[in-house]
């Protein structure tokens, strides 16, 4: 079984190498390509699908699943110590894997509106997705930072590409904010095997020799670069350029699989590697939820650009996951996972719909728009099931979410913890007020004959409605998988 960790990481790679001997001369030939980069992702998405499932089975049987899904191989050895080519899928990484792999599905089926330089696209968000997964699936230190690198010229060239105005400036912003990450993570991989005198860069290693300089340096560093990857306060501007600007099928993958990366490695190694230091620092990084809580709620009610006020809410959000990680509690933590599917999806939803109404319309100005309910009515549905995902609906993903990360929260940041639920009421109205102006507004003369979703609409839209549905509904069967993840997280920092 453990072989299919390599086979949920390395699969879209593989069909990118094949769709790279494929020609594209003509739309029949470009529609081949597009198929085998789907049967790619797909084989991804089934597999993680089943391991989930498995997930829960072994749970119910009293098992654990730190070892039931690992894959572990010599790296190298001949520097001052070993790298392994270690893979693992947790409670913690299994269903963050279901949202990344169901993301990069519906941007694959989205690549049909694409029609120029298909090949280059599928290949490259096939070779993006195989970075995400290995991200996630990483359990050696080595081998995280070489997959958060190979996120790099992917992202860049699809931002670049296939972005519209403004493509340029904001795939440059990407770039060297990614770089400045990336070189992060190096220092703090460097920090962790040579001032812990480990022989190994494992991540089951044992990390409790560091020095006070040490790991306050190390926890420091790690925070800022996945702080980047996050885009929390105040390190969020390339974000919302590359957001803004780049496609709607790039853009949900941005919002949907990246900012949650930043999170996940958070969680997976500042917390978890210098717990002392977390601990001792979590009053400054409540202090920056709760004023990114506010900065991106309120900076996303003054955006006129629709798919900008999709970028600031993404600031928002990730506020109450890093109220999460500052609260360190066993619940606000398994709150925060559940919450990063729920943003995942919703986020991603909320982007391709925006991404359809932006081409039906002809214009990203929300005060240009109004009354489309009445020609789209499907797709202000979409809209909706997205942005009561984003609000904490009962019955959809973000309901259990919410509670659980304001639960755990409370009782460690009474105050932070108010701040940033009141906050959720600005984040309400703006949603709200988005809605009502694009969908339920005065109807415009220009939009009368705006068509309803497509079938190719519907391909993308209507996993990402199943999965908030699936997650909210069943969120009493994932929490356990969630919270089997976080034990060890909460273990080391009670030990730390």
């Amino acid at each position: 079984m453990s072989v299919i960790l390599s086979a949920i990481v390395w699969t879209p790679t593989l069909f990118a190498v094949i769709a790279l001997f494929l020609p594209e001369r003509d739309e029949e030939e470009r529609g081949r390509v597009r198929t085998i980069a789907v049967v790619g992702a797909g084989i991804s998405f089934l597999v993680t699908t089943l391991f989930a499932v498995l997930g829960q089975i072994v749970l119910a049987a009293g098992g654990g699943l730190a070892g039931a899904y690992q894959e572990n191989h010599a790296w190298f050895w001949n520097f001052l110590f070993r790298a392994y080519y270690d893979l693992t899928a947790d409670g913690m990484t299994l269903p963050l894997l279901v949202v990344t792999t169901t993301v990069f599905g519906c941007a694959i089926f989205h690549s049909w509106k694409i029609h120029e330089r298909v090949r280059l696209y599928v290949i490259l968000v096939l070779l993006l997705e195989t970075a995400v997964n290995g991200v996630l699936c990483s359990a050696d230190f080595v081998l995280f930072a070489v997959f958060w690198g190979l996120l790099l010229v992917p992202m860049y060239l699809l931002i670049r590409v296939w972005g519209g105005p403004g493509a340029r400036r904001a795939s440059a912003w990407f770039a060297g904010f990614h770089t400045l990450s990336f070189v992060m993570i190096v220092a703090t991989v460097a920090i962790i095997i040579v001032a812990a005198g480990n022989s190994s860069s494992a991540m089951t290693a044992d990390l409790k020799t560091f020095s006070v300089a040490a790991e306050t340096a190390g926890f420091w560093l790690s925070f800022a670069a996945f702080g980047i990857a996050m885009a929390i306060f105040p390190l969020h501007t390339w974000m919302v350029e590359a957001q803004s600007k780049a496609s709607p099928g790039v853009a949900a993958i941005l919002s949907g699989t990246m900012l949650m990366l930043g999170a996940y490695g958070m969680m997976r190694i500042s917390l978890v590697v210098f717990p002392s230091a977390a601990h001792y620092y979590s009053f400054a990084i409540t202090g920056l939820a709760v004023v990114g809580a506010f900065w991106g709620s309120i900076g996303a009610v003054r955006q006129d650009e629709l798919r900008r006020f999709i970028a600031y809410m993404n600031v928002a959000q990730m506020s109450m996951v890093l109220l999460a990680i500052g609260a360190q509690t066993s619940v606000a933590l398994v709150g925060a996972i559940l919450l990063l599917a729920a943003h995942g999806f919703a986020s991603a939803m909320l982007t391709l719909v925006s991404g359809a109404v932006e081409e039906r319309t002809r214009t990203t100005s929300i005060r240009a728009m109004g009354g489309l309910v009445a020609q789209a009515p499907r797709l202000a549905g979409f809209w909706l099931v997205a942005a009561f995902s984003v609000i904490g609906f009962p019955a959809l993903a973000g309901f259990t979410a919410d509670f659980m990360v304001f639960a755990g929260s409370f009782p460690a940041h009474r105050i932070a913890t108010v701040l940033v639920m009141a906050s959720v009421i600005i984040t309400t109205g703006g949603l709200l007020w988005v809605a009502n102006r694009v969908f339920f507004g005065p109807p415009r003369d220009q939009f009368v004959r705006v068509p309803d979703v497509s079938f190719l609409d519907l391909t993308v839209l209507i996993p990402l409605v199943g999965a908030v549905l699936l997650f909210g509904i069943r969120a009493g069967a994932i929490v356990p998988v969630i919270s089997n993840g976080v034990l060890e997280i909460t273990t080391r920092i009670a030990s730390g």
